[in-house]
C-alpha cells in the first residue's frame, strides 16, 4: 500500500480521535458505575448505544 503522507496523517489523526472518544466512553462508565445509582447507568447505556 503506497499512502501519502497526507494520508497517512489523516488515518492517525482519525484513529486517535476515535481512540480519545473510547476512552471518553469508558471513563463516563467508570463514574457511573462508581456512583451505582441504576438509572444512571441505563441511561449511559442508551447514550452510548447511540453511538
Amino acid at each position: 500500500m503506497a499512502y501519502t503522507l497526507t494520508q497517512a496523517q489523516a488515518f492517525l489523526n482519525a484513529d486517535g480521535q476515535i481512540e480519545r472518544q473510547q476512552l471518553a466512553q469508558l471513563l463516563g462508565i467508570h463514574a457511573v458505575a462508581a456512583q451505582g445509582d441504576r438509572r444512571s447507568i441505563e441511561h449511559l447505556q442508551r447514550d452510548l448505544l447511540k453511538n
